[in-house]
């Protein structure tokens, strides 16, 4: 097992005196987590619910389906598929495969393992539609009433030019959907990159958090609440019966930042049989201590999976009381690699907020997760 760095009490103090200020620059920013302010992207409400009122209890909730505790996390964790198991949810392991085809997926080892991100000057060319290439289409703002929340989620879906009904097309899912469409150039860069076979066909879901709710309320519990919100409600509604995407895993991507990403994990944790691969940038995974849940134990603790996930931190990563970002997406990187999955972590030296490292890896990152895939 490979050497892990454990965060003290000291060192967050430290850290935070010795950084520009790190935690206090995070702790009033848009991003910011739990039980800080809350200023919601477009199409969202600005809220300041603290995370310890984020709607789920911080142990003794396992029976809801997909929430873990401190004490019972590894306990879940090694029993591998308890989030298949939902009441009523819709798309697991039954459907997987089905009904328009595999995929076909030779990665090789191409950009695998930890790598300093390197300092950009200019903007990513991908975030330009290159010369000949036919842009995607992005359908108008929704709004999706949720019985689950019973809150209002807006959203955009996202199908790639080469894109043809009936014909399978890879599935991405973002959370922070609004963020990502503006400050990532999420579509424009999806149009880059599936003209230039580095992405099979797309769609992509953007998924706001409710515009009547909070953000950090919404992503940060570590509960089947939001899994059962995808798959229970909006996926059947807008993406299953409207658009020809592959129900085999390893075509399946979900997409977070921050606490969505934090959300993100969980539910890719939840539903193995759906989704094999995961991008994160500053994954709130430290978010989930407040509910008694430590990801690094439970990863570490469970049997291996077929999974293919790129992270990125950065040294001016979020800091405070539950611990330092930095640390544990290295942290959770090293899990993955102990259990065999392939992997990707990139350092890079920004702030949590703005995520400008992310944003440029932004095209990196997807083609790293989809290199050597066809359908």
């Amino acid at each position: 097992m490979r050497e892990r760095s454990w965060l003290l009490a000291g060192s967050i103090l430290f850290l935070c005196a010795a950084t520009n200020s790190a935690c206090e620059n995070h702790a009033t920013s848009r991003n910011a987590e739990d039980g800080a302010t809350n200023i919601a992207s477009a199409g969202t409400s600005s809220g300041g619910a603290s995370s310890a009122n984020g709607g789920a209890s911080s142990a003794g909730n396992a029976g809801s389906g997909g929430a873990l505790t401190s004490a019972g996390s590894a306990g879940l964790a090694n029993g591998g598929n308890a989030g298949t198991s939902f009441a009523g949810a819709s798309g697991s392991a039954g459907t997987a495969g089905a009904p328009f085809g595999p995929i076909h997926c030779m990665p090789g080892t191409g950009g695998d393992g930890k790598h300093d991100l390197p300092v950009s000057t200019s903007d990513p060319p991908e975030w330009t539609l290159g010369a000949g290439v036919s842009a995607g289409t992005v359908t108008p703002s929704a709004s999706f009433a949720s019985t689950t929340y019973n809150q209002h989620f807006p959203y955009w879906i996202y199908t790639s030019a080469n894109y043809v009904s009936g014909m399978p097309a890879i599935f991405l899912l973002f959370g922070d959907g609004n963020q990502f469409l503006t400050d990532f150039h999420a579509a424009t860069v999806l149009d880059n990159l599936s003209a230039t076979h580095a992405l099979p066909p797309a769609v992509a879901l953007f998924i706001d958090p409710p515009s009547d709710g909070d953000r950090v309320a919404t992503y940060d519990p570590p509960t089947d609440e939001y899994t059962n919100f995808l798959f229970n409600e909006i996926l059947p509604q807008v993406i299953f019966d409207k658009y020809s995407v592959s129900r085999d895993p390893e075509a399946w991507s979900i997409v977070g930042y921050s606490a969505s990403g934090g959300q993100g994990w969980e539910v890719l944790w939840n539903r193995p049989d759906d989704f094999h691969k995961f991008i994160g940038d500053n994954t709130s995974f430290g978010a989930a201590i407040t509910y008694g849940v430590d990801w690094v134990k439970v990863i570490a603790a469970a049997p291996a999976r077929t999974l293919r996930v790129s992270l990125l931190t950065s040294t001016n990563d979020l800091s405070d009381q539950r611990g330092m970002w930095y640390v544990i997406n290295q942290n959770v990187a090293a899990d993955l690699a102990d259990q065999g999955n392939e992997w990707r972590l990139l350092i890079g030296t920004g702030m949590h907020y703005p995520p400008l490292d992310g944003e440029h890896d932004f095209p990196n990152a997807l083609r790293w997760m989809f290199q050597g895939c066809s359908f």
